[in-house]
């Protein structure tokens, strides 16, 4: 009698348990999906400025100086060319809404700084993921992007 108590108590759990995960899921996937703005997207990368550049495949040869090591780095060097006087510069935003490992919304954000000088035309920034329920970026979604 007793075991058989102790496999109902289990089994009880094991159903709750699934009960409250699956709870869990539905609220997940009726979220309300709210785009980050640009003021949000730029608090994220500068709140995550401290991932260095060698630890993402794809910024390891970006930055405007070989001091620049890190995310923060490499944006301020960027936006250090904002402020030059014979540049045609400008800040651009884009922001896209997926579904995440979990089924849960996330914004896959454009943060690219453009402009024309005397040697062409260049973009350079960062693409990552932000998630809707916390507003928080995904570190591991860190990538950079530009075309020089």
């Amino acid at each position: 009698m007793k075991n058989a108590f102790i496999n109902f108590s289990l089994i009880a759990l094991v159903v709750l348990c699934l009960f409250f995960n699956a709870a869990a899921q539905v609220k997940k996937t009726n979220e309300k999906a709210v785009e980050p703005t640009a003021k949000e997207a730029i608090k994220q990368v500068l709140l995550n400025g401290d991932i260095f550049l060698s630890a993402i495949p794809s910024c390891k040869l970006v930055g405007m100086s070989p001091e620049d090591k890190t995310i923060l780095d490499y944006l301020s060097g960027v936006l250090s060319f904002q402020a030059a006087p014979e540049s045609s510069n400008q800040v651009e935003f884009s922001f896209k809404q997926e579904k995440g490992k979990r089924n849960e919304i996330v914004w896959v954000c454009d943060l690219v700084y453009s402009g024309k000088d005397a040697e062409g035309v260049w973009s350079n920034g960062v693409r990552f993921k932000i998630r809707n329920a916390d507003r928080k970026l995904m570190r591991e979604s860190l990538m950079c992007i530009g075309t020089g």
